[in-house]
């Protein structure tokens, strides 16, 4: 798996006015922006090249993954931080395509396609959801393992409380094997009792090549755009596709509504900063 798709197109309208002239893939986590923690993942589970499929005003994101601003004089940086400067410098091998028009995820991920090798399994992440793993292995490592193992499809999947079913596409299948799901049937944001299952796709995929021919034909759904889950749906009738369930040790932030992006921001402190939870539970009081 050396190509990840990160669709990163969206307008952001939630954070106005702070998205106005900055992409929130940009928004920091303490001292990172969240694209680059999807971009580590991605590089920690072998990936080589990253495909943004990006949108007007989005150049910046390129930009951070490029050569240091010349503004910034590398030798007058302290030691620690132009190692971390370097590193991001030759992290991936960055390739753009444009989405003139959002025409939903499905739409994305096919214009992603374009640049990847025919033949070639792929990921694709979506850049609002940041997982933390407590295990040590990130999800796509675990991912490219069972993909490895099994030769299909593998999608994250997480559990969710059955009143929120409505907001996720939803897997029903039969365990394989520990934290591994046989999927039997995908359903995009199901009605009340549509379902009995409660796990929810999570924003991190690993496809086989047969999923970029199939976006290219199906036809818009919900809402009028391309969704990713009818392809997956089509995909399921012709192959194998498994569901990697999450533990309890894997921490989930959806960093595209301003909850998840401060709860994000205050994991991470409570991970790097000392005495932070001393601090936070004082300013609580």
């Amino acid at each position: 798996m050396k190509y990840s798709v990160i669709p990163a197109a969206g307008l952001a309208t939630r954070f106005l006015p702070a998205s106005k002239c900055i992409p929130k893939e940009l928004f920091p986590v303490l001292d990172k922006p969240v694209i680059q923690y999807i971009v580590e993942e991605s590089v920690e589970a072998g990936a080589t090249n990253v495909v943004f499929v990006s949108g007007s005003g989005k150049e910046a994101i390129l930009d951070h993954f490029d050569r240091i601003n010349p503004k910034f004089s590398a030798k007058n940086l302290k030691e620690d931080v132009r190692e971390k400067v370097e590193t991001l410098d030759d992290m991936i091998e960055v390739i753009s395509v444009r989405q003139k028009s959002p025409q939903g995820l499905g739409h994305a991920v096919m214009k992603g396609t374009f640049v990847v090798p025919n033949g070639e399994s792929f990921a694709v992440m979506l850049p609002d959801m940041l997982i933390f793993s407590e295990g040590g292995r990130s999800v796509m490592q675990e991912m490219c393992s069972i993909s490895e193992k099994y030769g299909c499809s593998v999608i994250a999947l997480m559990e969710v409380p059955a009143e929120t079913r409505g907001m996720y596409g939803i897997a029903e299948g039969k365990t394989l094997e520990n934290g591994v799901i046989d999927i039997k049937k995908l359903i995009e944001k199901p009605t009340a009792g549509e379902t009995e299952s409660n796990l929810a796709i999570l924003g991190r995929y690993i496809f086989t090549p047969r999923i970029a021919e199939i976006l290219r034909t199906v036809k818009p759904g919900r809402g009028g755009e391309i969704q990713l889950t009818d392809a997956m749906v089509s995909l399921l009738a012709e192959e194998r596709i498994l569901g990697y369930v999450i533990d309890s040790k894997t921490h989930v932030f959806d960093t595209g509504n301003m909850e998840g992006f401060a709860l994000a921001n205050a994991y991470a402190a409570l991970c790097r900063v000392p005495d932070f939870d001393k601090k936070i539970a004082e300013l609580i009081k």
